[in-house]
């Protein structure tokens, strides 16, 4: 009887004037609530400068509601007992891995023509390449394919052909912070200066996997990983596809906006000038800027290998691949019209003529052909120009133009402004000052290795 008494209580308040005004006060607030998660939701999920279909999360490997933990362990374990991946390596790649997809096999992003766990493109669209269906596995455009043994039979089918110096290169890492850098630029194409990368995630990701899965007691298997096999390299094959890159590139022409840099990781500039702000000026002679990578060896210049790579800084076509005497050079003509001149290599580039090149991609080698000296491996680099024609990258010539209004050079070195003397000069005295290109603002201190005199 009781409980009869309350319910008719309640419904005589419901039905008075403050009974209206607490249930529409109740109702109002129910709305905004609604209306501010569902705002919320949409602006978490407008992520538009990642290639993939999910929302980056920094909470930690054990969310499952965000996060598909299991497939980053079945990544790691067959990356480790199929692949012969270090624990670094493989810890390194699934970190790309969880920046790319969250984990997702099912992953989808139309509007870069990729899908699964690792963003292969040629789902909807070749847009950025046709790499999805090429073991013949996973389908184009047919999601019950997106499975973890098709993937992973996918992945296999390229460390084993055309990627595989990104599996020798990865899967013998020693550190898995290094693992993730290579693995995004040698498998994924996905550039450490693009804002893609996500670096400060991605090295922390690759060392919260490391620790999770003991990757310390695990160590590569020579024996998996196997040789280079330069003729089905994917990065340096001159025919073979290129790597996956979803990013869309501004051509805008100007600074860092619409231009990378000719070297990945860390580099040192040598000694020379930007070409005279002053049309005629004989104060300048080298019309360029000479970059050197970190720790280049013999091998890395004469057989051409990725730690000697030179990459275009801007889309375009190559208009001239030439060798002469010791030297090839490549020149592009970018999208934005202007040309790229890159000299030295003392290898034959791994393009030719009428490719169409985009920026990140490997195009040649550092090298100590041509003019340089004294010729050894202290003085390797590759020479980078610009100007408005493609006919003559020479002294003083009028259509050069100064590579520190388009390049994203540290600050440090660009010109000051004013016009010719010691303006435009590089700082350093050889291949010292050591910077890194993903943060060009900072430098990474002294170089190790060798420096020309």
């Amino acid at each position: 009887m009781k409980t009869g008494k309350k319910i008719g209580g309640f419904i005589a308040f419901m039905i008075s004037p403050l009974g209206w005004i607490t249930t529409g006060i109740a109702i109002a607030l129910m709305g905004v609530l609604i209306f501010v998660g569902v705002v919320t939701m949409m602006f978490s999920m407008d992520d538009s400068s990642d290639c993939s279909t999910y929302v980056h999360d920094e909470i930690g490997l054990n969310d499952q509601a965000s996060d598909n933990v299991a497939t980053y362990k079945q990544f790691y374990d067959h990356a480790v007992q199929v692949d012969g991946f270090s624990g670094a390596g493989a810890a390194g790649m699934v970190a790309v891995l969880k920046r790319e997809s969250g984990g997702n096999l099912k992953a989808v992003n139309d509007s870069g023509g990729v899908a699964g766990a690792l963003q292969w493109s040629g789902w909807s669209s070749n847009v950025n390449g046709s790499r999805i269906g090429s073991e013949g596995s996973i389908k184009p455009m047919d999601e019950s394919t997106l499975t973890l043994d098709n993937e992973l039979k996918l992945m296999d089918y390229e460390l084993n052909g055309k990627y595989h110096h990104a599996k020798e290169l990865v899967g013998n890492a020693t550190d898995p912070v290094t693992a993730a850098h290579d693995w995004s630029q040698y498998y994924e194409g996905v550039a450490l200066t693009d804002s893609q990368s996500k670096l400060a995630q991605l090295d922390a990701d690759a060392v919260a996997f490391y620790t999770e899965f003991n990757g310390s007691s695990q160590l590569a298997d020579s024996g998996l990983i196997g040789g280079t096999d330069q003729g089905t390299d994917g990065i340096t094959n001159a025919n073979a596809e290129e790597a996956q890159d979803c990013e869309t590139t501004t051509d805008n022409g100007s600074g860092a906006d619409g231009y990378g840099l000719p070297v990945k990781g860390s580099y040192s500039l040598g000694t020379g000038t930007y070409p005279s702000y002053t049309v005629g000026s004989d104060a300048h002679d080298h019309n360029g800027v000479d970059f050197q990578s970190k720790g280049l060896t013999e091998d890395d210049v004469k057989s051409g290998t990725v730690k000697a790579g030179v990459y275009a800084v801007h889309n375009g076509t190559v208009t001239n691949v030439t060798h002469s005497d010791d030297e090839w050079w490549v020149i592009i003509k970018g999208t934005d019209g202007k040309y790229t001149y890159y000299g030295h290599a003392m290898v034959a580039p791994p393009v030719k003529e009428g490719d169409t090149v985009k920026r990140g991609q490997l195009i040649t080698h550092q090298g100590y052909g041509g003019d340089v000296e004294p010729k050894n491996i202290g003085a390797a680099h590759v020479h980078f120009g610009i100007a408005t024609t493609g006919l003559n990258f020479g002294p003083n010539d009028p259509s050069i133009l100064s590579p520190a209004d388009y390049l994203p050079l540290p600050k440090s070195v660009l010109p000051d402004g004013t016009t010719g003397g010691v303006n435009d000069k590089v700082i350093g005295s050889g291949f010292v000052t050591q910077f890194n290109s993903a943060d060009t603002d900072k430098d990474a201190g002294p170089a190790i290795g060798p420096s020309q005199p």
